[in-house]
């Protein structure tokens, strides 16, 4: 019997995310405990980590591990980012959504559906039915041309993926995907976003709670030049843990947000 491509996706997801992730990595600080257990919110807990904890670019070099001599992350996440400079900051978070709909087979596709900068959205169902995508030089049209019908396997959605990597950016998603969200109301899967040229965005991968409501929330990011993404320290305590004060400024290791930057995916 062959196995469809998203169920090898989940088959490969299901056995590695046993070995070592963020719910098996990282306990909640004490007297918190972590209580969105929605599908989303578990398989970014459970999304597989790499088990040397080292960052590589895209062009196989590695990160150094520290920035303004403070250690940047605690963890990577293990997927495979590709070889082009394409997956920065924007895409990581665009990867993990659209990675969790892939996982959930064909009755999911229509949520993969992301902006580029200039408005157009580009969907993995046109991406199947052939549709070629040109930018016009001038960068602010496209165009768009029939084409022989696409397999459906991972291969094909990563490829997808590049094409959305390379005209998406944190002006996109913030202009066309997301919603503002308070941040008391944080949640796994939220966005921390600056949108610009080239801004940046960190996402929300976990979140725990304590009896009196008090919300802690675990950060991941890619950068530039493209990188794998990786599970940010706190730079204020060395933990994988931040904590919501009063303060509006969020200090990341190496950018820094306001709390009302903070958003979600309307898909």
């Amino acid at each position: 019997m062959k196995l469809s491509s998203h169920l090898i996706f989940v088959l490969f997801f299901t056995i590695s995310q046993a070995q070592n992730n963020i719910e098996t990595k990282f306990s909640p600080p004490a007297g918190y405990e972590r209580i969105y257990n929605d599908e989303y919110s578990k398989f970014l807990r459970q999304h597989p980590l790499k088990n040397d904890n080292v960052v590589y670019y895209s062009n196989g070099k590695r990160k150094y591990y520290k920035f303004n001599n403070k250690k940047i992350w605690a963890a990577v996440f293990d997927y495979d980012i590709g070889k082009r400079d394409l997956h920065q900051c924007a895409d990581a978070a665009i990867y993990l959504r659209a990675a969790y709909h892939y996982s959930k087979g064909p009755k999911f596709y229509d949520r993969l559906a992301y902006s580029f900068t200039n408005g157009y959205i580009t969907s993995y169902n046109d991406w199947l039915s052939g549709k070629k995508i040109s930018i016009i030089q001038n960068g602010t049209d496209v165009l768009i041309t029939d084409g022989d019908k696409r397999e459906d396997n991972y291969m094909s959605f990563r490829k997808w993926l590049d094409l959305v990597f390379t005209y998406a950016g944190t002006w996109s998603i913030n202009e066309y995907d997301l919603d503002p969200v308070s941040i008391s109301d944080i949640k796994p899967g939220d966005v921390f976003v600056e949108g610009g040229f080239p801004g940046h965005a960190v996402s929300v991968v976990d979140v725990a709670v304590n009896s009196n409501n008090k919300k802690v929330f675990m950060l991941a990011q890619s950068f530039m030049p493209a990188q794998e993404q990786h599970v940010l320290l706190n730079p204020k305590d060395n933990t994988v843990w931040y904590k919501l004060d009063n303060s509006e400024i969020i200090n990341t290791p190496e950018y820094t947000f306001e709390s009302n930057q903070l958003r979600r995916f309307r898909n």
